[in-house]
């Protein structure tokens, strides 16, 4: 066949170099960097060579930075004996930086051989995603548009990218799925494909919270291979039709993996891949390491089950029917919800085999009332495996909250909603895809209007809302009608919460864009700004006399609310760049209460004197994502790990401790009526007693991340999701 150029849905390599903003242009630190241009011919870079098979190479996790020479001096054995191999192309599975920051990328521009630029093919890592002001920028204008996909030696390759701006773990969303599915579609039905990307799915790896859905989608493709680091450390499963590999990280030792298409004793193709270990001296050993089949049936194809049935959940117990063929072992379990972007251990219920006809029942009575995934395994004797997921729901109870209704947005709804009027319950949610949109009670759409990237909730005053947009501007937007009354240019994304205040009778919205915050008249006008003052996705406080904030360079600050003039500075972090971008405070919350306002860091929640930035209580625990609330003399702290702590706001004394075991993110907490509705990450909804931090009731009201932070209008729990859905949840 005729290999093809790098196929990419959306923007042009230079179109999208336009919209980043930088000293040296984007096409010139691509050439740098090596990515190899997406619009390129085919070439023997592309595909493969006269005379001989398709051989490639695979990196992961290189985790660059310059604070430490082992992060080079390992990668630079690698490629240099990767180079004098001569590869058709290299993979790189992605944390190819430690922080995301742009001298890391520079420093790895610096190690890779002249001979491997334009053979080098990027999936991102969640290390270049996680703490980045640039909102993928960075990263883009290095490597060019993600996802995409390229033909070599007769091979599909796709490069995809789960990444989640400014989270940790992957997430594929509708948008994704339709992606992947359309660009397989195009692929001849006897072409293998092979995935390379950050996170591995599957054998207790639940790192992207849709994998089913994209299992869905391989099921109907040749999908052959899926190649990806993340864990640092090697696995080989084979199932679905598919061999997936891990790769051991380059940070670990001058490791990397050597691939060749070759046949196989029994006439078929295989990828051929091998361990190469580099010594200090050059010298290269090769290890036996994965065969990946590129034709055939597929290891795991023949189990996928004819029939999968499940009943009604009665008594905690759910009934279960499977209809599959040669098959040495069916199990199930509930579908690990909670692991968040990690491994989960095995807990599979065997059914009893009766010819192809299995059945049993599964104790789901700890689960949370709403819909459930059941996973289910279908095992050949050789080892290899189909699963897959069916869908149940767990009955509520009385004190449950009940989803009532739902409405659709493009993207992710990852910043949260805001209550734009109170007395018709007009509520305002925006996406990543741009997508802004108010909706009436009941879900009902006013109106739509579309900007750029939103990853941080909008503000409202008065008949304004002010939108965040990584496309480097704060837009005001009529709540009536939808409509821009104004945009303000930062210059950078926009990736933080905007807050309004009052300073001398005069509204003005603070937020940060890059490294710089500001402040902004409702009128559009700049009326102040500090440059270089650190990164910061999280939201300020202000009191009218200052305006406190707390920045990933590891200082929290007071400035003056009128002029932007600093009153003072506390040091949360302190030590190299990299581990004060990692540890800071780059996402607090800034909150007040009385004379206090409170910080927080990855490690602790930090009360300072409003006047003077004098310490007054902190209080352990990694506190910072979920906004803190003050409640009257007393603060509720909410830990990433679903630590609820109702402490007092003089002394930071706990007053009661609530552990619910399950990570809580950026959507944190929304109080009503003496109760705190806690958003737990693997979307569900769990009531808190403030009075004593009893556990009230739940509901599990989405399938897929929730880092949007939620309102309450009325008796209604407003809340958006990872997949663009915005639910309308009643509370008892």
């Amino acid at each position: 066949m005729v290999d093809e150029p790098c196929r990419h849905d959306g923007l042009h390599r230079r179109a999208f170099f336009g919209l980043a903003a930088g000293a040296v242009s984007a096409p010139v630190l691509a050439t740098l960097l090596g990515a190899a241009p997406a619009q390129a011919a085919a070439s023997p870079a592309t595909a493969g060579r006269p005379g001989r098979g398709l051989k490639f190479a695979a990196v992961s996790d290189t985790h660059v930075n310059t604070t430490s020479p082992q992060s080079t001096t390992w990668l630079t054995q690698v490629y240099a004996s990767i180079a004098r191999r001569d590869p058709d192309l290299v993979l790189h599975c992605g944390d190819i930086t430690d922080t995301g920051l742009p001298d890391e990328y520079e420093q790895y521009g610096k190690v890779l051989p002249a001979s491997l630029r334009g053979k080098m093919h990027y999936s991102p890592g969640n290390h270049e995603t996680r703490w980045d002001a640039s909102a993928k920028e960075e990263f883009h204008s290095h490597f060019g548009p993600t996802p995409y996909s390229f033909d070599a030696g007769g091979v599909h390759f796709v490069g995809f990218d789960p990444t989640q701006v400014l989270q940790e773990p992957g997430h594929y969303g509708p948008a994704g799925l339709d992606w992947l599915e359309r660009d397989l579609r195009h692929v001849r039905r006897d072409t293998p494909v092979v995935l390379f990307q950050h996170f591995p799915f599957g054998n207790e790896f639940y790192y992207v919270d849709d994998q089913p859905a994209v299992l869905d989608v391989f099921a109907g493709h040749n999908l052959r291979g899926v190649i990806a680091g993340h864990v640092h450390r090697e696995d080989v499963t084979r199932f679905n039709g598919l061999t997936q590999t891990t790769l051991n990280a380059v940070r670990n030792g001058p490791i990397y993996y050597w691939a060749e298409k070759t046949t196989a004793a029994d006439g078929t193709e295989v990828l051929d891949v091998r361990r190469v270990t580099v010594a200090a001296d050059g010298t290269d050993t090769e290890a036996p390491f994965a065969t990946i089949p590129l034709t055939g049936g597929g290891q795991g194809r023949e189990q996928r089950p004819r029939y999968v049935h499940v009943g009604k959940v009665s008594g905690g117990s759910l009934p279960v029917e499977v209809r599959a063929s040669a098959t040495r072992q069916v199990g199930v379990q509930p579908y690990p919800q909670a692991v968040f972007g990690g491994t989960s251990p095995a807990a599979w219920q065997p059914l009893v085999g009766s010819g192809d006809r299995w059945t049993g029942s599964v104790d789901v009575s700890a689960l949370a009332p709403g819909r459930q995934r059941l996973q289910v395994r279908v095992t050949a004797a050789d080892g290899s495996w189909w699963e897959q997921v069916v869908l149940f729901t767990v009955p509520a109870v009385a004190g449950d909250p009940v989803d009532r209704w739902q409405a659709q947005l493009a993207g992710s709804v990852q910043g949260g909603v805001t209550l734009a009027d109170a007395r018709s319950g007009l509520v305002l949610a925006a996406s990543s895809a741009g997508e802004v949109t108010a909706l009436r009670r009941g879900g009902h759409r006013e109106w739509r209007t579309q900007l750029g990237p939103v990853y941080r909730r909008p503000a409202v005053s008065g008949t304004l809302a002010f939108v965040p947009s990584a496309d480097h501007h704060l837009y005001a937007l009529d709540v009536r009608t939808g409509k821009r009354v104004w945009a303000f240019d930062a210059k950078a994304p926009v990736v933080s919460a905007p807050l309004v205040s009052t300073v001398d009778g005069h509204e003005q919205v603070v937020f940060s864009a890059g490294q710089a915050l500001f402040a902004v008249g409702t009128d559009g006008r700049r009326r102040w700004s500090v440059p270089a003052r650190g990164f910061s996705s999280g939201q300020a406080a202000s009191d009218g006399e200052r305006v406190y904030t707390a920045a990933a360079d590891g200082y929290a600050r007071a400035h003056d609310a009128r002029t932007g003039e600093q009153l003072w500075a506390y040091q949360m972090v302190s030590g190299v760049e990299n581990h004060v971008a990692l540890y800071s405070g780059w996402d607090t919350v800034a909150a007040l209460g009385g004379d206090v306002v409170i910080v927080a860091t990855v490690s602790s929640a930090i009360a300072l004197d409003t006047a003077t930035g004098a310490l007054r209580w902190t209080v352990a625990g990694s506190a910072m994502y979920a906004p803190a609330l003050v409640v009257g003399s007393s603060v509720l702290l909410t830990t990433e790990w679903g630590v609820l702590t109702l402490v007092d706001l003089a002394t930071g004394k706990p007053l009661w401790t609530t552990n619910l075991a399950l990570r809580v993110f950026n959507a944190g907490v929304a109080i009503s009526d003496g109760t705190a509705w806690v958003l737990t990450v693997d979307g569900k909804v769990i009531g808190v007693r403030l009075a004593d931090g009893a556990r009230l009731g739940w509901l599990q009201q989405s399938l897929v991340y929730t880092f949007g932070r939620p309102v309450i209008d009325g008796r209604t729990l407003v809340v958006g999701d990872q997949n663009g859905v915005v639910h309308g949840i009643s509370l008892p």
